[in-house]
């Protein structure tokens, strides 16, 4: 492919120099026939004569025979049997050497230029890059094998630099607070993920339960709890979407934590009732909710052998 263009590219700028060079070096065609010259020369002497003759025989008047003298060279003139002396001034070796010049710098300069104006506005990179092998694995992934954690990360990192670049530019876009913020996560770089969800926050992520939730998850992660900042995000999303499912996961486990097992019980039979039953995270919930059920009975054990005695 990178072959083919460059011939064409060639063939291009050689059909580009034709237009442009023939012109310059073509010979330069004579305004009138020499033959034809001459005859206009021979007709304005002859009309010049009459004119003469017509004077001496007293038929015209001196400021007449000046204006019909002039008349006739003015026609002379036109009719290109003499030309001005500027042009003949301007038909010397130099005025023929210019073309030539003209010719031989188009030659040695537009194929340069045309280059460099490709090499600024085009996709040389993609032009004159060196085409892998069919078949040949491209850099950081193996034939048939996946790509290492460390060349994930890597891949991670130059995506955080980009969106980091982007927003440099313009600050206001949510969708790569977004991406930078879970990028971040991914790398776990936690204080600068929270960072980003601020910023996300800002910019109109309180509006998007998700992001809520991921938000809440970093900082009760980063401080050890749900409880504060963390619980204010997943309230704000479960108030936007009831049936969030991380929301849910997330009020639960805050429940559970705050000794409130009713109120937890209540989020995880709710988020029972939105997973796959077959899901590895519905088979989670039922386990917690056991742990409850298990929890309640036992209290209720306590307190009935509490009233007996």
């Amino acid at each position: 492919m990178n072959g083919t263009f460059l011939l064409l590219a060639m063939g291009l700028c050689l059909v580009a120099l034709g237009f442009v060079v023939t012109p310059l070096l073509r010979a330069p065609r004579c305004e009138e026939n020499p033959s034809r010259r001459a005859t206009n020369l021979l007709v304005h002497r002859d009309r010049v004569r009459e004119l003469e003759q017509d004077m001496a025989a007293g038929f015209l008047t001196g400021a007449q025979y000046d204006n019909a003298l002039a008349d006739l060279e003015r026609e002379l003139l036109d009719s290109g049997a003499v030309e001005p002396t500027h042009r003949q001034a301007a038909r010397g070796p130099g005025s023929r050497r210019a073309p030539f010049v003209a010719a031989c710098a188009s030659l040695a300069l537009l194929p340069f230029l045309a280059t460099g104006l490709y090499l600024t506005v085009g996709h040389a990179e993609e032009v004159f890059a060196t085409p892998l092998p069919s078949g040949t694995p491209t850099p950081g992934e193996a034939a048939g094998e996946p790509r290492s954690g460390a060349d994930l990360k890597r891949e991670f990192q130059h995506l955080a630099q980009q969106l980091q670049g982007r927003l440099a530019q313009d600050p206001t876009q949510l969708g790569n607070w977004t991406l930078l913020s879970r990028t971040l996560v991914f790398l776990d770089d936690l204080p600068a993920a929270e960072r980003a969800f601020r910023e996300a926050m800002r910019h109109g992520g309180d509006q998007d339960p998700d992001l809520l939730t991921r938000y809440a998850d970093v900082l009760a992660e980063r401080q050890g709890e749900l409880a504060g900042e963390p619980q204010r995000l997943i309230e704000r999303a479960l108030v936007l979407d009831p049936d969030h499912i991380q929301a849910l996961w997330l009020a639960g486990t805050l429940a559970l934590q705050q000794n409130s097992p009713d109120e937890a019980r209540g989020h995880w039979q709710r988020l029972l009732l939105l997973l796959p039953p077959e899901s590895p995270e519905a088979e989670v919930i039922r386990g917690n909710l056991g742990q409850l059920d298990q929890a309640a009975g036992s209290s209720l054990e306590r307190v009935s052998a509490r009233s007996e005695t």
